[in-house]
């Protein structure tokens, strides 16, 4: 099911989570789990670009058979954690043959013919064992190749017996607020529900990690939902559903699927991700804090502290920065920073732009796995 997430004011402290660097699979030397050929799916919306009357529902013939039912399976011995907000031993159904009782269930899309599914790591990440359905009713056992908790995404495989149904993968970055989308899934266990809207934000935060870069959606999305593709009117997933603001409505938040596309490969290989290391805690810069330190820019990641012997230490970078260029990308606020760092190989050597008082400068610093991860 989505995560319910209040939002509450962030100022990032920038301490990257990652492991050594012994398991990182370069992301352009990773065989693609996954197609960007929308052309495969059948879908036409004309040169100009124009919604037809009869285009959801032809994305709907042709996706839907993509999009899976994952039914979360733990021993009945467990307390459980009951995803429909009930608390432990209300009203659970009886364990089956083998033990197992269904604690919930979320959706997930094939993205490769060799049975790889895309889902959240909310999802599956905590079961004892994983039941996929596909739209023709047939059932699997699921096996969770990887999860990256910090960004919510989960690798699932079945071996299926029969070919599958791939969806293809999009460019979430070219989205733009106004977009149409669709949503397939399977909210209170309604497999294979449609729903539409629009892409209503980007970029969009809601205090659950340094790397927050959610897409906002109209289109209707319920506990059920987690794990299951945004799709463009071109065919393509372009998003994972996983989040919804309890006391909103209309407040759909999705996983964009280029971030997926730079995880995947370590997925695949090892299981878990990798991400570098600055060693700055940040925030955005603000009116009063440039009258207050007499800062020459208005936007950037002002550096309130440099950890000792970090990369951004051995580089020199100083309390009072504004770092306001990470490699060829402007960064104009404190979000940007780490989800940039975080996607660049450990042992990469960084230009990055800062201003100094009225000094702008470029250093160069050598990213780091953190000291003590596995």
């Amino acid at each position: 099911m989505p995560r319910s997430i209040k939002i509450s004011t962030l100022i990032v402290l920038f301490t990257a989570c990652l492991i050594a660097n012994a398991i990182w699979v370069p992301f352009a030397d990773a065989e693609k789990l996954w197609t960007e050929k929308s052309g495969q799916t059948g879908i036409s919306i004309g040169s100009s670009g124009v919604v037809g009357s009869t285009l959801f529902r032809d994305l709907a013939e042709k996706m839907g058979p993509g999009v899976v039912n994952i039914r979360i399976m733990e021993k009945a011995g467990r307390q459980p954690f009951n995803p429909w907000g009930q608390p432990p031993g209300f009203n659970q159904p009886p364990p089956d043959k083998d033990g197992y009782r269904q604690r919930g269930e979320g959706s997930g899309f094939i993205i490769h013919e060799d049975g790889y599914i895309l889902t959240n790591a909310h999802v599956a990440a905590d079961s004892d064992q994983l039941q996929v359905a596909l739209s023709s009713g047939k059932l699997y056992k699921g096996r969770l190749v990887g999860f990256d908790r910090v960004m919510d995404i989960g690798l699932v495989k079945i071996e299926a017996a029969e070919p599958l149904s791939v969806l293809p993968l999009g460019d979430s970055d070219a989205m733009k607020p106004g977009d149409w989308v669709m949503a397939i899934g399977s909210p209170f266990g309604l497999e294979q529900t449609v729903t539409v809207g629009v892409v209503s934000g980007k970029g969009r935060s809601l205090g659950a990690s340094p790397y927050d870069d959610f897409i906002q959606t109209d289109a209707s999305i319920n506990p059920g939902n987690s794990g299951g593709p945004l799709i463009n009117v071109y065919g393509e997933a372009v998003a994972i559903n996983t989040a919804i603001l309890a006391q909103g409505q209309g407040l759909g938040f999705s996983v964009p699927i280029n971030l997926a596309k730079k995880l995947l490969p370590q997925l695949k290989e090892k299981g878990r991700v990798v991400r570098s290391w600055l060693g700055v805690n940040v925030r955005d810069v603000t009116l009063d804090l440039k009258e207050k330190e007499g800062l020459q820019v208005d936007s950037g990641s002002y550096v309130e502290r440099v950890t000792a012997d970090s990369p951004s230490h051995k580089a020199g970078i100083q309390k009072g920065d504004v770092i306001v260029r990470f490699q060829d990308a402007p960064i104009k606020n404190s979000r940007e920073l780490p989800t940039k760092v975080a996607h660049t190989l450990p042992g990469t050597v960084a230009s990055m732009t800062l201003m100094r008082g009225e000094k702008r400068m470029t250093v160069e610093v050598i990213l780091e796995a953190m000291p003590g991860q596995n």
